[in-house]
Parts: C-alpha cells; structure tokens; sequence
C-alpha cells in the first residue's frame, strides 16, 4: 500500500525544524516518524542530516528555499535506499567495514582530502559519520544486487554491436561528454510531482548545485555512483527523442527535464568533440594488484607496502597471475579493472599506463586503496570499438532492467508517510 506524499507537509515540517530553537528542534528531528518503508523506519532527523550532507555535497546555499527545492526528492530518495538495502538483505548480500572504510577513504580522497579531514568536515557542519555510510553502504549493496540479479539476464548480439558500430562509422555527428540525473515515475499519477521535483533539481544548478553531486544524492541511474557521468556519447547513437535536445544544449547548463521510458531525465553537456578517436580516450584493458595501505598510514607503512609491490611486481607476467599473487599476498581490492578509457583513471595512472606494452607491468602507484601495480592486458583497436560498444548498450540495458526491479520493489512494499 503506498499512502500519497503529502509535499506541503514534508516542506512545512523541514522548515519548521529550520525555526524551532536548537532544544526543541533536537526534540522534534529525534521524536518525529517521517516514514515508514515495510518494517523500517525514516526519521525526520534521517532526513535532516541527508539534506546536510546533499547541501555539504552540492555546495548548494544552506537556506530554507534549498531545503524546500531538495527536500521531496531526497525523501524518495531515502525511500528507494530503504528497499534497496532491505532487498540485499533477503538476498543474504552484506558490506563489510572494510570495504566501508576504504569506499569512505575513497570519497575523500576524490575531494582532495584525507579521511580524518572528512570526518571533521561532516562534524563542523553537524552530520553524523553514519548518515555518509548509509548511503554509501546502500550503493555498494545495491550493486551487488543488480550484479547477481540482473546482469546474467543481460545478453547484447554480435548484430546490436554491428549496427551502432555501423551508424557511428557513417555519420561525424560528434560526441559529448554527458552526464544525467534519473528520477523515477513508479506511477502516472505521480509524474506531475516528478516534473515538479526535476525542475527544482534544476533550479538548484542554476543557483550554483553542483551538478554531479546531485546526481550522487538523488539519481536511481546506474550513473549515479560516477557522479552522473555517461563519458563520451556519440550523438549518432542516441534515440530520435533526445538527440535533439543534447545537440541544442550549451555546455554547463542542464536540460529541461525530458520524459524517457525510465523516467525523468535531466542532462548535463560538459563537453563536445568530433567522432574521431582522441588519443586520450583510448580504451585499454586492464587488472591491477593493490598491496592495501590506509589513507592515515604512516611513512613506515607506506615504504613496507612499497617494496612488497616492488618485491611481486616480477611475478606478474600477464593479466592472469593477478589472481594467483593477490590471494597469496592478501590482496583483496584486486583484479581485472576489465575495459576503460584513459580518461576514466586518475590522471598518474593514465600516463603511466600510456608507456606500457601489452603484458607489461607499470611501477608502484598510490592510490586511495594502496600501492597499485597495473597489467596492461590490451590496447583497443577494432576488438576495442566493438568491446566499447558492447559496454554501452550492456550498461543501457543493466539500467533499464534495474530500475524496473525498483520499481517492483516499491510497488510490492509497504510504504506509509507519516509527515502530516
């Protein structure tokens, strides 16, 4: 049974909160039921540190009018958390506190910081470490989900690959570098709603959100856990109904939102290139060996873990002895990184990788799980247009069924909003 959202009432009550002095405002956030999801329950206190930290992630204005702009759609993001979390439940899936902690060292890492400069930041601006994990324990959790339940389903033909490959050869439309917010319509009823909350997405970049923040916080797309990030597009290859609308988009400035078959979309242009290949987006095939080290490691620790790479790095004479050294030397974080663009990795890494010969080893990198060796397995030529592909229409595929499985999970679930 799902019980209507009732926006003036989710708006009203964060505003309130905004209003009411520390004592009381503590009061209400820890007293207050915002929503009942089957058995869990969501706080109004879970939705103002969320609403912290999407303020905090955006660099959007910590003001009652964000509040208000942000304020539905991160609640039906928390929702859809919810179900995603308690669906890797019933599933037996779990997170471990080390995978936690290095995806935590790994999010502050990409904000050029360190994990205890993250913690302090979240603590400054009064939000709880465990409003960061959740989220972040519900990406990693999800993905398992989708990777054990939908991608075996997901078969892409020799005849697809033919046919894009075909149409992108034909026509130098150009490319993009495209990024995307997906909000989900579960039913037509709540479209209008959905348009409603897009454009205040919308209006929150406007006014200085960033972007891919956003995405991170309030997207369903598979793109989310990349900031949104689609990469490179050939306009040759997306559908007659939005092509138009990404050709007319000047660079920085997001789209209106645009009805797809899985729900509202917003787009962002970040750049535009011509068709033909660039060097520096040359697809490559790559394993790494990741000797593990924390973000707060000591100088010591970093030299030790420096030379057990050193000491491995002759025993890696291709792509597959990675396997067989990592579990010797207990090395958890690594294996194939399977195909990616140079662009796609940190910019030490891509240069050092751009030297390397096919079955080559590069020297110790650090990283924000460790010491990285990588293996070049290979260079994408034909095979590698075709395998690149391959990837696009497999992730268009894996997003579509996946938000489908959501959409299945809400409408089976028991979802009552208490805000009134």
């Amino acid at each position: 049974m799902f019980h209507r959202l009732c926006r003036r009432a989710l708006l009203a009550t964060l505003l309130l909160i905004g209003l009411l002095p520390p004592a009381e405002r503590a009061e209400a956030q820890v007293m207050r039921i915002a929503a009942i999801v089957n058995k869990d329950v969501i706080t109004v206190q879970d939705l103002f540190q969320r609403l912290n930290l999407v303020l905090l992630a955006t660099g959007a204005e910590n003001s009652q009018e964000a509040r208000a702009r942000l304020g539905p759609q991160v609640l039906r993001t928390y929702i859809d958390e919810t179900l995603k979390l308690q669906e890797a439940r019933r599933l037996g899936i779990t997170v471990t506190e080390r995978e936690l902690q290095q995806a935590l060292a790994g999010v502050a890492s990409r904000n050029g910081m360190s994990l205890d400069g993250l913690l302090a930041l979240l603590r400054e601006r009064n939000i709880g470490i465990a409003t960061l994990e959740r989220q972040i324990r519900a990406e990693l959790a999800w993905a398992r989900v989708v990777n054990r339940q939908i991608r075996p389903k997901v078969v892409v033909s020799e005849e697809q690959i033919d046919l894009a490959l075909a149409t992108r050869r034909e026509e130098d439309s150009g490319e993009v570098l495209l990024s995307e917010i997906l909000l989900p319509v579960y039913r037509p009823e709540k479209e209008a709603e959905v348009l409603e909350d897009a454009r205040r997405i919308i209006e929150a970049v406007k006014s200085g959100a960033d972007f891919g923040a956003l995405a991170r916080q309030v997207s369903v797309a598979a793109s989310a856990a990349n900031r949104g990030d689609l990469g490179w597009v050939a306009l040759a290859n997306l559908n007659d109904a939005i092509r138009p609308i990404i050709e007319r988009l000047e660079v920085g400035v997001p789209s209106e939102p645009v009805r797809t078959a899985n729900g509202i979309r917003i787009f962002l242009v970040r750049d535009r290139r011509s068709s033909r290949a660039d060097p520096a987006d040359q697809l490559v095939e790559l394993a790494q060996l990741v000797v593990p080290l924390s973000e707060q490691a000591s100088e010591a620790e970093v030299q030790r873990a420096l030379r057990e790479a050193e000491a491995v790095r002759p025993r890696l004479r291709d792509c597959r002895d990675v396997a067989d050294v990592a579990r010797e030397i207990g090395a958890p974080a690594s294996g194939p990184l399977g195909w990616v663009t140079l662009t796609e990795l940190p910019s030490a890494f891509a240069a050092e990788v751009t030297r390397l010969e096919v079955g080559e080893v590069s020297r110790p990198l650090r990283g924000p799980l460790g010491i990285h060796l990588l293996v070049l397995c290979d260079r994408g030529g034909e095979e590698g247009e075709r395998q690149r592909i391959r990837l696009e229409l497999e992730r268009e595929q894996v997003q579509r069924l996946a938000n489908r499985y959501l959409r299945d999970l809400r409408k089976s679930a028991y979802i009552e909003i208490r805000l009134r």
